[in-house]
């Protein structure tokens, strides 16, 4: 499979290299910045192209030190030029300093977890805000942590269940609309005056959970937000793998009616497509058995083709016509290396028309040729 060809993400002006980098693993604490920024090199090593961050990942960690990697690729003299890359990073979370933690300030998500989290380290509170003026001040405070003048595309990041009861996401869709706070407004201005290129949603019942697609409320939110804003690319992370393929369910029918993309996130399904054993989780959680019985019968269908399923996993979602990229994590130089030459191994028609045969992907499933 040929990573290098560029492909346009929906009907925007961005046009990105088929395998990106996922940036939010390399913004934990006990990652080293020389680590980090060696996987981010590792990466453009092998041909990546494309960068996705947040400024929510590691509060600001994940945007500072992308920034700086991209700044001096492999330590050269002089950067690399800004045009032959693209930078995806996110809005809906201002960060702003708190010296001092203030209890009486933490509010919490339907799951318990504080949903706008101080951070320790640095000292900045983290709060939920999709009003016109927080996406124009969160979008200039990624640039200056990024270092860099410009980003390729704006995605909305995490309105959904997960973070959120009823009532907030109800109150975050207001402060997207137009007619609310009009996030959506400064998204597409932003775009229309050539500032990005694209505009993303990712809003995913926080893809932590293995089974968040179960729930239909997710393409709901995903329906609203594409009538309040005119979207370029969804993010989809878990909802398009080798094992879950419910995007199919509306997603890419959203995403055909309107020429909209997809970024598929998580190719792997936190890892568990690379070794599916009880070592592994499953989307960060515990499988299920039915998870574990498929996912056997499809290591196996590979193994008698001698290829792994870490190959297959990766290459499938780039077979449907809505998908411009995928973007794995990694936490190591060796990840992006490796995810490189999956892509690459050559992968016979027959691993895939058995896995059709044995009813573990459905029929009418783009797969690769």
């Amino acid at each position: 499979m040929d990573i290098f060809t560029p492909r346009q993400v929906g009907k925007s002006a961005m046009v990105v290299t088929p395998l990106g980098l996922g940036c939010g693993i390399l913004s934990r604490a006990h990652i080293s910045n020389d680590h980090a920024l060696a996987t981010i090199n590792a990466a453009w090593d092998s041909g990546v192209r494309l960068y996705d961050t947040s400024a929510w990942y590691g509060v600001g960690r994940s945007e500072r030190r992308l920034g700086l990697a991209l700044a001096y690729v492999n330590g050269a003299d002089t950067p690399p030029n800004r045009d032959s890359f693209c930078i995806n990073t996110k809005v809906g979370r201002t960060l702003t300093p708190e010296p001092r933690y203030k209890e009486s300030k933490d509010t919490f998500s339907p799951g318990g977890q504080i949903r706008n989290l101080r951070d320790p380290m640095s000292g900045f509170r983290v709060t939920f805000d999709y009003s016109y003026e927080a996406i124009l001040s969160q979008h200039w405070d990624s640039l200056q942590r990024l270092g860099h003048s410009r980003v390729d595309s704006l995605t909305i990041h995490d309105i959904d269940y997960g973070y959120h009861n009823s009532e907030q996401v109800e109150a975050h869709l207001k402060q997207l609309s137009k007619k609310g706070g009009g996030g959506a407004k400064g998204l597409e201005d932003l775009r229309d005056s050539g500032t990005i290129k694209a505009i993303g949603c990712g809003c995913n019942l926080e893809s932590r959970n293995a089974y968040s697609w179960l729930d239909t409320r997710h393409e709901d939110l995903c329906q609203r937000i594409a009538d309040n804003v005119d979207l370029d690319f969804f993010v989809i992370a878990g909802g398009y793998t080798l094992l879950e393929t419910r995007a199919c369910r509306r997603i890419f029918s959203i995403c055909e009616e309107r020429n909209i993309g997809a970024i598929v996130a998580a190719p792997y399904a936190s890892g568990w497509l690379v070794t599916p054993d009880e070592s592994a989780t499953y989307m960060y959680d515990k499988p299920s058995e039915e998870i574990i019985l498929k996912s056997r019968k499809m290591k196996t269908i590979c193994e008698d083709a001698n290829v792994p399923l870490a190959a297959a996993a990766i290459q499938f979602p780039l077979a449907h016509p809505n998908v411009a990229a995928v973007i794995p994590g990694a936490k190591s130089p060796y990840e992006p290396t490796e995810n490189h030459r999956l892509l690459n191994i050559p992968i016979p028609t027959e691993v895939w028309d058995q896995m059709k045969l044995q009813g573990l992907l459905d029929e009418a499933i783009p797969t690769p040729e």
